[in-house]
C-alpha cells in the first residue's frame, strides 16, 4: 500500500548529508543476516524458508506471504512448537487471487518472486513489543533517519497511537486510516484478524506516484471474525509482520527502484553481457528498460519455482511457470535475442544469493537449467509461428479501422500454439490494438462445455451431497496400513445410491476402512464387501470425495439375466443402512503388487539421485499392481549405461534388504531430517515419513512392503520423454518382474530348437548369421527382379485394346512374381512404351501406369477407376501410377478379354 493520506507538506524536510551517510549500506545477503540475527537475539527461533508450493494450505496456488507456513499456528497458537519465530520467506505472486504478473517491468516495485522478512509471535508478545522491535530495528540497526519515516494506524486504535508516541513519534508522524487500509484478515470469511500498523519511507521523489513507500506491515491478530461478521477477542493474540527485502534493500542502497539493487544489478548486468556476446547493442543506463526488468524478474521466479519441484505444464502451477518463461522469452525477442540464452544468466543469479540462503539453487542447478532450456527451445518455434499469425492479422486491411484482434484468433493462439493469453494482450497493446477479453473467455468456456459433455460426473461429487456427508462429520479411519486388517468387520456410516447416466451404483463409507484410496499415485484397492444378508458387492473404486473421507463404489458381484442393479439395491436396501455391519475383504494380491511397486518408486528415486549425481525432482508417479511409472526432471535421455547402473543400484539395494519404518512427525522436522518430498503434493502440518535406513527417506501416505528384499528382481522397461525437461521410467519389480522375465523367455526354447542351438549365446550367433544371409538373399532377389522387369521379351504377349482412343496394353503377370516386380515392370513399360497406357494384372492385383507427358487426356488413376466401375474392386493412385485389388482373380488371357477389355470398351 502507498501512503496517500499524510500531510506531505509537513514531511518535505530534506535529509541532511549526515543523515544519509548514517544509513546502513547493506547488500541483500547482509540484510537477510542482520534481520535474522536481530530477532534471534530477541528470543525468536530462526526458521528456514518454506517451499513456494504451500504444502499445508490447499487454498493457495503459491506461498504468497511470510505468514503462510505458520497459518495453522495463528489459528491454534497453543500448537506452535515455538512461541516466537523469524524468517526470510520465498514468496510468489503470479497466479490465483494474488497476481502481480502484469505489473512487472512497468512499476518500480512489483515482482513475481520476492523475499519477505518477517517476525511472528504465537502468544509470546503483543502489540507493544512488536512495535518496539520494528522501530528499534529500523532506527538503531539500520540507522534510518526519523524525518523520513511515517506510520499509519487504524482509526480508533488509541493503544497503537500511545505505543508509537512512547517510541518518540510526534503527532504529524502518525496517520489514522480506515479499515480498508489498516485492518487485516485472512480472507473474506471467518477467521483470525486484527488491526495493523504500517511503516512508510519517504523516497523524496515527487515524480513518483508512490513517494511514500510502505516498507513494513505489523498485523496484530487480536480478534476472531465470526461467519456473521461479529468480532470477538482472541484468548491468545498473535503477531504477524512482513517487510519486503527488495524494498528495504532499495532504501538502504539509495536506489530509485527495486531493479537497481545489487541482486538485479548483477542479473541485468549478466543479461547485457549475453546481448553483447551475441552482437546485440544494449543500453547502459542505470535504470533498466521494461524488457530487461521482465527477464530478470521472471528468470528469478522460474528458477525458484523449478527448484521447488514445479515443472511446466498446461494446468495449475505448471501453467503459471510456463507463462513466466514465455513472457521472458517474448521480452528477449523485443531486445533482439532469438535463440536460447536464459541459462547463461544462471551464474549471475547465484551471485545474488551467495550467502547460501537457498541451497536448492545449487543442489538442483542441473535440473533447473535443463527444464528451462527445454521449455525455451520448445517455445521459440511456437513464438515464431504465433508472431507470424499475429503479423498477418496486423496487416489485414479490413481490421485497420477497428484495430481489434478477432477473438477466434486470440483463442487459436492459446489453444493451438500455446500462446498465453496475456502475451497476446501485451503484443496487441504494443501495436495499439485491442482484444475483446470477454469474447475470448466465452470461447474458452464453450470449449470447456464441450469437454464436460463428453463425460459424466459421479453423483457423489454433487455439492449438496458432499455437504451432507461433511455436515455429518463422516471421517472413516483408514485401517489398511495394518495387513492383519485387510479382512475385517466394519460399520456403514454413509450410503448413497448414484446414477451414472442410465446406470446405477452404490457409494458407501465404512468405518474402519481397510481399502486404500488416499492417492499419492498409488492405485486404489479392489475387493468386496459382504452384507449381513450374505450378499456380496464388489468394490470397483475407492476415492476421497473430500479430505478425510474414504468412499467405496460398489456393484453387485453377480447379476442374473432377469435382475437389474436397481432391483438388487431394493433387495439389499435393508442391509445398506447406516449402522449395519459388513465384512470388508481387500484383494490381497493386488494390494501386495501395489506395495511392491510403491516401495520400488522410492528406491528408484534414490537410485536416480545416486547414479545421476544430481538432485532430480519427482514430477509424478503412478503405482499399479503390475508395474510403476516414475516421472522426474532431467534434461536429456538417459544412456543405456546409466539405465543399467540405476537398475543394478536398485537390485543391489533390494538384495541387501532393509526393513521399512514409518514415523509420524511435523512437516518442518521431516524436512530437517532430509526426507524427500514430492513437491507437487500437498502436505499438512503432520506428515508420515517412510524410510529404509541408508537407502530412502520420503514423505508418503501410501502402503509399502515391510522389507525391500521383496522388490527383487527389478527391471526398467522403458525410458522416454513426456515433456520438456521431464523423463519417464516404467519398470516392474518383485513377482511382476518374475512374470515379465518368464513371458520374455517363453519363445526362447522354440527359437533354440528352430536354430538348432544349445544355448542363448549360440542362439545369438546363429541369428546374426541367419540375418546376414537373409540380407544377402534379399539383395540378390532385388537384383534378379530388376533384371526380369527390364527383360525385353515376356512369355505371354500383352492383350491390346483402347480406351477413348488411348492405346492400352494389358499384361498378365506370372502369379509367382510379387508386388515389387509389378511396380518395377510397370515403370519399365511406361518408359519403354510411352505412347500406350499399361495395365498389369496378377491374380487379385491390378496396376496401371502411363507417361503423363505423352498421354494427357487421362491419368493412371482415372483409367483404374474406369475399370473398377465394371470389375468389382477398389484402389487409387496418381497421374502416372495407380494400383488396386479386384474381387475375382484374373489368371488367364480369357479372363482379361472378358473382364478388363470389356470394361475398357464400356467407357
Amino acid at each position: 500500500m502507498y501512503l496517500t493520506r499524510l500531510h506531505l507538506a509537513q514531511a518535505r524536510h530534506r535529509t541532511s548529508w549526515t543523515q544519509r551517510r548514517l544509513i546502513q549500506q547493506l547488500t541483500s545477503p547482509e540484510l537477510r543476516a542482520r534481520f535474522l540475527n536481530y530477532f534471534e537475539t530477541q528470543q525468536h527461533v530462526p526458521i528456514k524458508s518454506a517451499s513456494l508450493v504451500p504444502h499445508n494450505d490447499k487454498s493457495l496456488l503459491f506461498t504468497n506471504a511470510g505468514m503462510v507456513p505458520f497459518k495453522d499456528f495463528f489459528l491454534k497458537p497453543d500448537t506452535a512448537p515455538f512461541k516466537a519465530a523469524t524468517s526470510v520467506q520465498k514468496c510468489m505472486r503470479a497466479g490465483g487471487k494474488h497476481n502481480d504478473l502484469d505489473n512487472v517491468g512497468y512499476t518500480a516495485r512489483h515482482h513475481t518472486f520476492f523475499e519477505m522478512l518477517g517476525n511472528f509471535s504465537f502468544g509470546q508478545y503483543t502489540k507493544k513489543e512488536a512495535i518496539r522491535y520494528a522501530w528499534r530495528f529500523l532506527v538503531d540497526e539500520l540507522k534510518l533517519p526519523l524525518s523520513r519515516l511515517r506510520v499509519t494506524i487504524l482509526e480508533g486504535d488509541e493503544e497503537g497511537y500511545k505505543l508509537w508516541k512512547n517510541e518518540g513519534l510526534s503527532d504529524d508522524m502518525i496517520v489514522r486510516c480506515g479499515e480498508e487500509d489498516n485492518f487485516w484478515s485472512m480472507g473474506d470469511g471467518e477467521g483470525p484478524c486484527g488491526p495493523c500498523t504500517e511503516i512508510f519511507w519517504d523516497t523524496q521523489d515527487d515524480t513518483l506516484d508512490e513517494r511514500w513507500l510502505e516498507i513494513w506491515n505489523l498485523v496484530f491478530m487480536e480478534n476472531y471474525r465470526e461467519a456473521d461478521g461479529k468480532l470477538t477477542k482472541l484468548p491468545i493474540p498473535c503477531i504477524d509482520t512482513g517487510m519486503g527485502l527488495e524494498r528495504m534493500v532499495c532504501v538502504l542502497q539509495g536506489k530509485n527502484n527495486n531493479f537497481q539493487i545489487d541482486q538485479f544489478e548483477t542479473l541485468i548486468g549478466g543479461l547485457r553481457q549475453v546481448m553483447k556476446t551475441r552482437g546485440i547493442e544494449s543500453i547502459s543506463s542505470v535504470d533498466p528498460n521494461p524488457h530487461e526488468k521482465i527477464i530478470a524478474d521472471h528468470f528469478r521466479a522460474m528458477c525458484f519455482l523449478i527448484g521447488d519441484g514445479v515443472v511446466p505444464s498446461n494446468v495449475g502451477r505448471g501453467y503459471v511457470l510456463r507463462r513466466i518463461i514465455r513472457r521472458a522469452l517474448r521480452s528477449a525477442r523485443q531486445l533482439g535475442i532469438h535463440e536460447p540464452f536464459l541459462t547463461d544468466l544462471y551464474p549471475h543469479l547465484l551471485a545474488g544469493f551467495e550467502d547460501g540462503s537457498y541451497p536448492e539453487l545449487t543442489s538442483r542447478a542441473s535440473s533447473i537449467r535443463s527444464v528451462v532450456t527445454n521449455e525455451e527451445r520448445s517455445f521459440l518455434a511456437t513464438l515464431d509461428r504465433g508472431m507470424a499469425l499475429l503479423e498477418n492479422v496486423f496487416s489485414q486491411p479490413d481490421l485497420q479501422g477497428s484495430k481489434a484482434i478477432p477473438p477466434a484468433i486470440a483463442f487459436q493462439l492459446y489453444d493451438t500454439f500455446g500462446f498465453p493469453f496475456d502475451l497476446t494482450l501485451i503484443i496487441a497493446k504494443e501495436k495499439g490494438w485491442t482484444v475483446d477479453i470477454k469474447a475470448v473467455e466465452a470461447l474458452q468456456e464453450q470449449q470447456k462445455q464441450l469437454g464436460r459433455e463428453s463425460w459424466k460426473v459421479d453423483a457423489i461429487t454433487n455439492k449438496a451431497r458432499l455437504a451432507e456427508w461433511r455436515n455429518k462429520n463422516i471421517m472413516p479411519k483408514f485401517s489398511g496400513y495394518d495387513r492383519s486388517m485387510l479382512h475385517q468387520t466394519s460399520e456403514i456410516v454413509a450410503v448413497e445410491p448414484v446414477m451414472e447416466g442410465k446406470k446405477m451404483t452404490v457409494n458407501i463409507a465404512i468405518d474402519p476402512c481397510p481399502f486404500y484410496g488416499l492417492g499419492g499415485g498409488q492405485v486404489a484397492d479392489s475387493g468386496y464387501i459382504t452384507l449381513a444378508n450374505g450378499q456380496r458387492w464388489d468394490v470397483t473404486d475407492v476415492f476421497q470425495p473430500y479430505d478425510g473421507c474414504l468412499a467405496l463404489k460398489l456393484t453387485p458381484a453377480n447379476i442374473a439375466k432377469d435382475e437389474t442393479i436397481e432391483s438388487l439395491i431394493k433387495r439389499d436396501q435393508e442391509f445398506f443402512q447406516i449402522g449395519q455391519q459388513i465384512d470388508a475383504t481387500v484383494n490381497i494380491e493386488n494390494r501386495q503388487g501395489a506395495e511392491v511397486h510403491h516401495t520400488a518408486t522410492h528406491v528408484l528415486n534414490a537410485g536416480l539421485r545416486s547414479v545421476l549425481k544430481t538432485d532430480i525432482v519427482q514430477a509424478g508417479s503412478t503405482v499399479e499392481t503390475q508395474k510403476l511409472r516414475f516421472d522426474f526432471t532431467y534434461g536429456k535421455p538417459l544412456t543405456p549405461s546409466q539405465l543399467h547402473s540405476i537398475e543394478e543400484w536398485v537390485n543391489e539395494a533390494a538384495l541387501n534388504g532393509g526393513a521399512m519404518s514409518v514415523k509420524h512427525m511435523k512437516l518442518a522436522d521431516a524436512m530437517k531430517m532430509g526426507a524427500v518430498a514430492t513437491f507437487s503434493e500437498k502436505y499438512g502440518e503432520d506428515v508420515r515419513v517412510v524410510e529404509v535406513e541408508g537407502v530412502s527417506k520420503e514423505l508418503c501416505g501410501g502402503t509399502h512392503v515391510d522389507d525391500i528384499r521383496k522388490l527383487y528382481p527389478f527391471k526398467i522397461l522403458t525410458e522416454t520423454s513426456v515433456a520438456a525437461g521431464t523423463r519417464r521410467i516404467e519398470a516392474v519389480a518383485g513377482l511382476s518382474c518374475v512374470k515379465w522375465y518368464r513371458k520374455a523367455y517363453e519363445p526362447v526354447p522354440e527359437v533354440l530348437k528352430m536354430l538348432r542351438a544349445n544355448t542363448t549365446d549360440e542362439m545369438v550367433g546363429k541369428l546374426d548369421k541367419s540375418m546376414q544371409q537373409t540380407k544377402d538373399l534379399q539383395k540378390r532377389l532385388d537384383f534378379m527382379t530388376e533384371k526380369l522387369a527390364s527383360a525385353g521379351e515376356v512369355i505371354v504377349p500383352p492383350v491390346e485394346s483402347t480406351m477413348k482412343d488411348i492405346p492400352v496394353k494389358i499384361h498378365l503377370v506370372d502369379p509367382e512374381l510379387d508386388a515389387s516386380y509389378m511396380q518395377k515392370r510397370a515403370n519399365v513399360l511406361k518408359e519403354s512404351q510411352p505412347c500406350s497406357a499399361h495395365i498389369l494384372v496378377n491374380g487379385n492385383n491390378i496396376v496401371v501406369a502411363l507417361d503423363a507427358k505423352k498421354i494427357k487426356q487421362e491419368t493412371a488413376n482415372t483409367i483404374l477407376r474406369h475399370v473398377l466401375k465394371h470389375v468389382k474392386g477398389g484402389g487409387g493412385g496418381q497421374k502416372e501410377y495407380a494400383q488396386g485389388r479386384i474381387a475375382e482373380p484374373i489368371r488367364d488371357i480369357e479372363a482379361i478379354e472378358s473382364k478388363i477389355v470389356a470394361a475398357l470398351q464400356k467407357v
